[in-house]
């Protein structure tokens, strides 16, 4: 099964977020916080999708979160997204160092999550094949 956890403050990006994740095949778990996600995978591993925001919590532990996923043994079938609410170069090539695999951006549409997300799903669908 997909899966996919997605970490923003914002309960309504949550929402909005979860179901057009769902819409395209995924089962959904959804935090508000890194500590919350953090807990999550420990309990139920790394999922196939994560889509975290960069502002959820700071920089460096948004940095580390991402560091430490992908320093999983599970990490290599995982797409990691990070949310920004702007083009930030200097955070995105951070986040991109620290093993993030793209980037969407808030506030957005279906149409644009779903786009931004074609990529990532085409490479969860060969894999599952």
């Amino acid at each position: 099964m997909k899966t996919c956890l997605i970490v923003d403050e914002s309960s309504v990006v949550r929402k909005v977020a979860a179901r057009i994740v769902f819409q395209l095949g995924f089962e959904v778990d959804a935090h508000a916080s890194v500590a919350e996600a953090q807990a999550a995978i420990a309990r139920n591993g790394l999922p196939t999708l994560l889509i975290l925001s960069a502002t959820t919590a700071t920089a460096d532990e948004v940095l580390a979160f991402v560091r430490d996923c992908r320093a999983r043994h599970d990490a290599r079938s995982a797409s990691i997204l990070a949310l920004l609410v702007e083009a930030n170069l200097g955070l995105m090539t951070r986040l991109k160092r620290a093993g993030a695999d793209g980037f969407l951006f808030k506030p957005f549409t279906r149409a644009e999550m779903a786009a931004g997300l074609s990529p990532f799903i085409g490479a969860v669908a060969s894999e599952a094949a």
